[in-house]
């Protein structure tokens, strides 16, 4: 973690990681909950959300100028903070 961030960052994806599936965001009136994100510092940063008793994962990223956003599958809670984890990890991207 540099010294400036109070979030976590991503460390770098190992060779062998899990592989997420990222899918365009549901674009309904959705409400959710962040309990967990990485630094804003980089140019992506990752969500933990929380919504209907569901979990996922959310991505920003900026690419080339241009703001990309993509979402994992819904998971049940305790799977979601795995798959949140191995992500922090390098384990899964």
């Amino acid at each position: 973690m540099r010294t400036n961030c109070l979030s976590p960052h991503v460390a770098p994806a190992r060779p062998d990681h899990m592989r997420l599936v990222w899918r365009e965001p549901n674009r309904g009136e959705e409400r959710y909950r962040a309990f967990a994100w990485t630094c804003e510092c980089e140019n992506t940063v990752y969500e933990l959300r929380h919504a209907a008793g569901l979990a996922y994962i959310r991505r920003t990223r900026l690419v080339s100028g241009v703001t990309e956003v993509h979402e994992t599958y819904r998971w049940r809670l305790g799977q979601a903070h795995s798959v949140w984890n191995a992500l922090l990890e390098g384990q899964a991207r």
